[in-house]
């Protein structure tokens, strides 16, 4: 197999889309409380649509999310999820508001 096709060891998977009932959507929703917190914001959908992903000890995950009635109204949010055996909650990074919004950045 190309390396094009297994990525890079270590490094970012490529981008995502997610779906309403991965089990990705749940970690993000769980996190939306947090995420209002942090940016000082309520927001009336926050939505996950993409997400990129790295293997760490644990995981980091990309998310791309919507969070208003405008599809271009987006924040881009790195989460950190421990391996399990820590018994430690998955946490927020970083959030920032996205500019243009339709790119997922890595952060």
């Amino acid at each position: 197999m190309s390396q094009s096709k297994m990525g890079v060891c270590g490094g970012h998977s490529e981008a995502k889309p997610i779906t309403s009932n991965d089990e990705l959507q749940s970690l993000v929703l769980a996190l939306k409380q947090d995420a209002e917190s942090k940016l000082s914001s309520e927001f009336p959908r926050f939505e996950a649509t993409h997400v990129r992903s790295q293997v760490v000890a644990g995981m980091v995950y990309h998310f791309r999310i919507v969070i208003g009635d405008n599809d271009d109204d987006v924040v881009h949010m790195k989460v950190f999820k421990p391996l399990p055996h820590t018994g430690d909650s998955p946490s927020i990074m970083e959030i920032k508001k996205a500019e243009g919004g339709h790119e997922l950045a890595l952060m």
